[in-house]
């Protein structure tokens, strides 16, 4: 019987004991940070002792500080611990041993002051890479104590994405791109708080807007020769990931500005321990394959020129979708009227476009040194031509007020020689006497013809009677 009463009286004294923890949440990698009982003895006394302890016994020191030799570790310590400016205990990061009892002695002159902690954990189950539109659920695990717990859910800081917080230890949701990111687990208990995170990883392609790039009527004066389109992972997800999804390959496929019913396909991606986009067949010689080391799938270093205009439409094929990404190259280019030589006195016209009609918030500007005001229009007329006229002519293409790129003509006025004078009076000479020659017996012609006419006619007279013939006296 007493034997019975001594064991429900340490039964009493553990519960006793266990009630008088402070609870503390922490996620594994994550930080936890005891609180010392600053109440008891101010961090400002010099002479006070403060001993951190694992476990239910006093054996396991591992941290201390005491007037002497200042903050020391113990012996064969394992836990990233450390003290704070006060103190209190910063483990960091937790780890799995470290989820026990802790204790904590302050020491000042005859008085001794302990107090002790258990860590709990918060746990977040690890979710697979996801696309848009699929469901997706989130658990927050918080261990039982004697605490009681209100946990929130804090989504990613995304742009054009709810950032309303979410009740509740597990959540579930439709995913889309802007859920990409770190999700955090708000615990709060006892008036304190902890957290924990989970990254939850999209798979999806970025958006990417028009691409603008130029050519000139010489590519001496072009401001770029090859182009990179731009394509690449929203998140930044390892390939062996995305192979575990259901990767079975992509492509990059071009539609020309020229014929939008055209398909062209340029690169095929080939998956496996190397990773690399594949020139197809019958491919331009120009473009080039290139193994992938990262999430940037651009199509690098395409040769510039009025044939690249259209739309690049890049796509990753898996098992359940297709996701896809579609980037219009515009090339912007400025060229002339006239043969290759432009002589002073010649009217000349010069046009600057992308191939088609310019959207409404597009404009071009055009540039000239001898020139003051010139015409926003994509087409510039010069009646006649001067040596001032001659330099470089730049037109930049601008989007509120911002330039996106530009294409440089460099025109060349040359003055008549006189030779070319000289040849031009001689030849209208020429031409001239040669008229008058074809007049001259043009007119001879005719008068020849109507004499001949008249000659030609038969006449008629009357006569008297008869005379007799022969000899006769009279």
């Amino acid at each position: 019987m007493m034997f019975s009463w001594i064991l429900i009286s340490l039964l009493v004294r553990f519960l006793k004991a266990q009630e008088k923890h402070v609870v503390v949440y922490a996620q594994i990698g994550g930080t936890a940070i005891l609180p010392r009982d600053v109440s008891v003895i101010s961090d400002k006394e010099s002479s006070f002792y403060v001993n951190w302890y694992i476990g239910n016994d006093q054996t396991n020191l591992v941290i201390y500080k005491n007037p002497q030799s200042g903050i020391q570790k113990g012996k064969d310590v394992k836990t990233h611990a450390s003290l704070s400016s006060d103190f209190s205990l910063q483990i960091s990061p937790v780890q799995d041993f470290d989820f026990d009892v802790w204790r904590c002695e302050q020491h000042v002159l005859t008085n001794k002051f302990v107090k002790t902690y258990k860590l709990y954990r918060v746990t977040i189950p690890a979710v697979p890479a996801v696309m848009p539109g699929d469901s997706l659920s989130l658990e927050c695990k918080v261990d039982t104590s004697s605490a009681k717990t209100l946990v929130t859910w804090i989504p990613p800081e995304n742009s054009n994405c709810s950032q309303n917080e979410l009740y509740g230890s597990k959540i579930s949701f439709e995913v889309v791109k802007c859920h990409s990111g770190v999700w955090t687990c708000k615990v709060n208990y006892d008036g304190r708080e902890a957290k924990a995170t989970t990254t939850v990883s999209v798979i999806d392609l970025s958006l990417s807007g028009p691409i603008y790039t130029s050519v000139s009527s010489s590519s001496s004066s072009s401001p770029s020769y090859t182009v990179n389109i731009p394509c690449s992972l929203f998140s930044n997800i390892p390939w062996s990931v995305l192979n575990k999804t259901g990767l079975r390959g992509g492509s990059w496929s071009f539609t020309p500005l020229s014929d939008r019913n055209k398909h062209l396909s340029l690169l095929s991606l080939s998956v496996g321990p190397v990773v690399r986009w594949d020139v197809t067949k019958d491919t331009d010689s120009k473009v080039k394959g290139r193994e992938l080391k990262d999430q940037d799938l651009s199509f690098h270093n395409l040769p510039v020129s009025e044939n690249i205009r259209g739309q690049y439409n890049c796509s990753l094929d898996f098992k359940s979708k297709t996701l896809r990404s579609t980037v219009k190259v515009e090339v912007l280019s400025v060229s002339r009227s006239g043969g290759s030589q432009v002589y002073e006195g010649q009217s000349v016209n010069l046009t600057c476009t992308l191939g088609h009609p310019l959207d409404p918030d597009l404009e071009v500007k055009w540039i000239c040194r001898s020139c003051s005001t010139l015409p926003s229009s994509p087409f510039l007329s010069i009646p006649k031509v001067t040596r001032e006229h001659s330099g470089q002519w730049t037109c930049e293409l601008r989007k509120n007020k911002n330039r996106l790129t530009y294409a440089v003509l460099s025109l060349n006025i040359e003055k008549a020689p006189v030779d070319i004078w000289l040849c031009v009076a001689i030849s209208s000479g020429v031409v001239v006497f040669i008229l008058l020659i074809v007049i001259a017996i043009i007119v001879i012609r005719r008068h020849r013809q109507v004499m001949m006419y008249r000659r030609r006619k038969t006449r008629f007279c009357c006569c008297k009677a008869p005379q007799p013939q022969g000899f006769y006296k009279t």
